[in-house]
């Protein structure tokens, strides 16, 4: 398939796809990956239109919008890691820059009973597929495979090391952030923004690197890091560029703390593990 046009919302999200090794610098470099994504691609109808929907069989994925009469409408990258969190669907979120293909949730990680708004923290994530699910009755259960794309990040050797480089630069009077930490900085900004602004998928996240290696996408050939991360309320897939890192890969032990994007996933692909209806 050929995409000889795309609106500019397209290159909008660029820092999220070379989190994945997909750089992207002007609409023709974003044409040509969507068209060379598109040979391999699985055809996903949906109401509305279908995504196509890439996969390099070890993580990296590029989800291509199409409308009901087959043109480009939106592109958008995702990470399948191994890890997955339970969390409360509470509401969608709606933004009016978004395709019909578009989804985000607000959610409530580790929720406790049946409450859906009893849990660790909220968070909102961005959902690559969102129409594969139909309707929703919301609130709901759900198992999310969450993945983190670094905008911004900073590292230190080990735990240790973060603590002494934290108590020695910190200011007393305002409180430090733990080695491992989760806050929800999309809804933090929204709420201090004009009432009504709806909420980005992004959170401020600290964590201690597990497991880490450097992956290429097969698209563009462009090297890129994966780690997962122990942080507060679960284990973490986090992709980076490279270029954030100065040159050398996370290693185990290392502790980061960055500005990340959140994409998720809802349920297993199992239909008898399909989201369970709060009651």
């Amino acid at each position: 398939m050929t995409f000889a046009a795309a609106s500019t919302r397209l290159s909008a999200v660029a820092s999220h796809f070379s989190s994945i090794g997909l750089v992207i610098d002007s609409v023709d470099e974003m044409l040509q990956i969507a068209d060379r994504a598109s040979v391999d691609a699985e055809v996903v109808e949906v109401e509305g239109g279908s995504y196509l929907a890439w996969s390099a069989g070890d993580g990296p994925e590029l989800w291509l919008q199409l409308d009901d009469e087959d043109a480009l409408v939106g592109m958008t990258p995702h990470f399948a890691g191994r890890n997955r969190w339970r969390v409360a669907l509470v509401h969608e979120i709606k933004r009016e820059d978004q395709t019909a293909l578009d989804g985000a949730f607000y959610a409530w990680n580790c929720p406790e009973g049946d409450d859906p708004e009893d849990g660790l923290y909220p968070l909102v994530f961005d959902c690559p597929d969102r129409l594969v699910f139909g309707e929703l009755d919301l609130p709901i259960f759900a198992s999310v495979q969450l993945a983190a794309f670094a905008h911004a990040l900073e590292r230190w050797p080990d735990v240790d090391a973060y603590e002494s480089a934290s108590a020695a630069e910190g200011d007393p009077e305002r409180p430090r952030l733990a080695s491992m930490a989760f806050i929800p900085a999309g809804l933090l900004q929204a709420a201090e923004s004009e009432e009504g602004t709806p909420a980005e998928a992004f959170a401020i996240v600290s964590g201690v690197v597990r497991t880490a290696a450097e992956r290429i996408n097969p698209l563009t050939g462009v090297r890129f890091q994966w780690a997962e991360i122990e942080t507060f309320g679960g284990t973490l897939d986090v992709v980076v560029d490279r270029q954030l890192l100065g040159g050398a890969p996370l290693e185990p032990g290392n502790v980061i703390v960055g500005t990340f994007w959140l994409s998720g996933q809802i349920g297993p692909e199992d239909e008898a593990d399909r989201p369970r209806l709060l009651m």
